[in-house]
């Protein structure tokens, strides 16, 4: 889900496990000399998600952490492919603490509404089956800091 602090817990992650990094989105902005708002806005969500599935197959075998989309999980092949790769984990948050998060956020096509409490909330009611579906666990980041979610999920990871 967005706003829950992937990419930031993922770069501690990947430092603290020895590994590299990737954020998915990053890397689709580089390959397509488009932001992701320019993709969505010229090119449409359907090819972004095309993109998004092409960037996973690159990245399937290899050992990383990887920041996904939060949309990512929308196809049942990816959501095969990430559950078979490695440790998927679900950050999750509250809507309130998200919007909070995301309040003067210009660059999320899919947060449409002013209220951003209501298109977070629309948008996790028609994902969550999936990403309880697609996640080996969860983690919850609600006060607390993103270098104790890595922590926690270290300990997850490890046992």
């Amino acid at each position: 889900m967005m706003g829950t602090g992937k990419s930031t817990v993922g770069k501690i992650l990947a430092k603290n496990m020895g590994v590299p990094f990737i954020d998915l989105d990053h890397f689709i902005e580089v390959k397509s000399h488009k932001t992701i708002s320019e993709i969505f806005k010229e090119d449409g969500e359907s090819h972004f998600r095309k993109l998004e599935s092409d960037a996973l197959m690159h990245i399937r075998e290899s050992n990383l952490v990887a920041a996904c989309g939060g949309g990512i999980i929308l196809t049942k092949d990816n959501r095969e492919i990430l559950t078979n790769s490695g440790k998927v984990v679900l950050l999750q948050g509250a809507i309130s603490e998200i919007a909070k998060r995301l309040q003067d956020a210009m660059d999320r096509p899919l947060l449409h509404d002013k209220e951003k409490v209501n298109s977070l909330t629309k948008i996790w009611n028609s994902r969550k089956e999936y990403y309880n579906d697609t996640a080996h666990f969860t983690v919850n980041v609600n006060d607390r800091s993103p270098d104790e979610v890595s922590d926690q999920i270290m300990k997850q990871v490890q046992s």
